[in-house]
């Protein structure tokens, strides 16, 4: 497998039909201004859930009760018409307002954006045809990042959601990852000649300007470099580049300009788990592969075993966040307030979500048999 298929992991998820224009069947609005998107009143769960997935909500301002909501008529369901094709990932805006809707199918993925307030759902690119890989918000949650086009032949645009209007980014076309820091002044990309050439990152203002080499790293790929809250520094999953699908790597911190990296613990990395950094910036979650003796996990996605940890960013200190045996443990996803962290497993033998309390470690499973996995948390109003 090569490594597009590493830092674009969702490739693995697409495996159905594709996508076409009149794909999806928006949820019945609820009460919204003509045009306008609103914010939710309370702290706000979502994730994917269901045999025939859709899209589940809970009111989530009290952690403590969610498993007794997630069962009762406090969980509201948003159905997806997607036809075969697999949800492959869900990705809350920073204001709160929006949810990208990741969709895999048949050798494409395409990005898909929802209302978070009404559930309504849109594609976020206008020609059904060409896969647009999310990549990410911008600062201010009103537009996204989107890689529309296969690695080589690809191209990133700035989509605004409401309006639909894009812009294309200055970037190479092997760009594979793309983030703006928390000013929205400057971007961060990364990009790879292929296999065996290892990758780079980059920084320029948003304009294109001022461009300049901050890692280069003819043996590994950077994957997922993510900025601080503060935009003081960034993590990454950085990996050997190897035709390995699922390998091993390290959860490396540097300072904003990529200088003075440290390498905090191992973590997972072909599997596509990016390290997601706390609100207030001093802890980042990760995903760590329990397994790394076993060969089989190398080339089976499904052999994966995994858990949730965090690293203090101070200290260096990393800690389990939970210590599930012989199961899939992924997609940490911290509460607004920062006190949680949601995350989906199915040490159950299904795939259910589950929060853990940061400071004291207490476990609860959210969900019971519900196929349920990428939870994101939205913050309410306030």
């Amino acid at each position: 497998m090569s490594k597009t298929h590493k830092v674009s992991i969702v490739l693995a998820l697409a495996v159905l039909t594709v996508l076409g224009v009149s794909l999806i069947r928006g949820w019945p609005p609820l009460a919204i201004a003509a045009g306008q998107a609103q914010t939710l009143e309370s702290d706000t769960l979502f994730f994917v859930s269901g045999p025939q997935p859709g899209i589940q909500r809970i009111a989530a301002n009290e952690p403590r009760r969610l498993a007794e909501q997630a069962v009762s008529t406090a969980a509201e369901n948003i159905p997806l018409d997607a036809g075969m094709c697999a949800i492959a990932g869900l990705y809350a805006s920073p204001n709160g307002r929006w949810i990208a809707v990741e969709v895999g199918c048949e050798a494409s993925v395409h990005t898909l954006v929802m209302t978070a307030a009404t559930g309504e759902i849109r594609p976020v690119w206008s020609e059904p045809w060409e896969s647009s890989f999310f990549l990410n918000w911008s600062p201010d949650g009103g537009s996204l990042l989107v890689r529309v086009g296969h690695l080589g032949e690809s191209a990133v645009f700035l989509v605004n959601v409401q309006n639909g209007r894009f812009e294309q980014v200055d970037t190479p076309p092997f760009t594979y990852d793309a983030a703006f820091s928390p000013d929205g002044k400057r971007l961060l990309y990364a990009t790879t000649r292929g296999l065996g050439f290892g990758s780079e990152v980059w920084l320029m203002d948003r304009n294109g300007r001022n461009r300049e080499q901050i890692i280069n790293d003819p043996a590994r790929i950077i994957a997922y470099p993510r900025w601080s809250p503060t935009g003081e520094a960034i993590a990454y999953i950085r990996m050997e580049d190897s035709n390995i699908p699922f390998t091993m790597g390290e959860l490396v911190l540097a300072d904003g300009n990529g200088h003075n990296e440290r390498v905090l613990a191992v973590a997972d990395a072909g599997h596509g788990y990016p390290p997601v950094w706390s609100p207030d910036g001093r802890q980042v979650a990760f995903v760590v592969r329990e397994n790394g003796e076993d060969r089989r996990a190398d080339v089976e996605a499904s052999a994966l075993e995994s858990n949730i940890y965090v690293a203090d960013v101070a200290s260096g200190e990393v800690r389990a966040m939970t210590r599930f045996e012989g199961a899939l443990t992924e997609a940490p996803a911290w509460s607004p307030d920062g006190a949680w962290l949601a995350f989906s497993t199915n040490a159950g033998g299904f795939a259910d979500v589950w929060l853990v309390e940061v400071a004291g470690g207490e476990v609860q499973q959210v969900t019971r048999n519900a196929n349920a996995r990428y939870p994101v948390w939205v913050a309410g109003r306030k």
